[in-house]
C-alpha cells in the first residue's frame, strides 16, 4: 500500500510541493483519496478507552464509521471525495476476494 519513501523523496527534492492547508481551501474541488490507506488508518485506530468500535456481533466497525464521518466532513466543506482502490488487495483481504 502506497509508495515506500515517497513523502521523504518529495520533501528532499521538492520541499515546496508539500503544504498543509485548511480544509476550507479545498471547497469546490474533487479530492482523490487512497481508500486502502484510509480504511487501514481507521482499522488501527483505538478509542480512548482502549477498544475499537464494534457491532452487536463483535465485528470491528471503526473503519466504516471513520470513512462515513470523514466523508460527511468533506461534503460539509464542499469537497467531493473520490475514493481510489488501486493495486493488489492486501493479504488480510484475500478470503474476501476469492472467486
Amino acid at each position: 500500500m502506497g509508495i515506500h519513501g515517497l513523502a521523504k523523496l518529495i520533501a528532499d527534492h521538492a520541499p515546496g510541493a508539500i503544504k498543509e492547508q485548511d480544509i476550507k481551501n479545498y471547497f469546490g474541488r474533487k479530492i482523490a483519496i487512497d481508500a486502502s490507506m484510509c480504511i487501514y488508518q481507521f482499522l488501527i485506530a483505538v478509542r480512548q478507552d482502549g477498544n475499537v468500535l464494534q457491532n452487536e456481533d463483535g465485528e470491528t466497525t471503526s473503519h466504516l464509521m471513520g470513512m462515513f464521518y470523514r466523508t460527511i466532513r468533506m461534503l460539509e466543506h464542499g469537497i467531493k471525495p473520490v475514493y481510489v482502490f488501486d493495486g493488489k488487495p492486501p493479504q488480510l483481504k484475500s478470503a474476501e476476494v476469492k472467486y
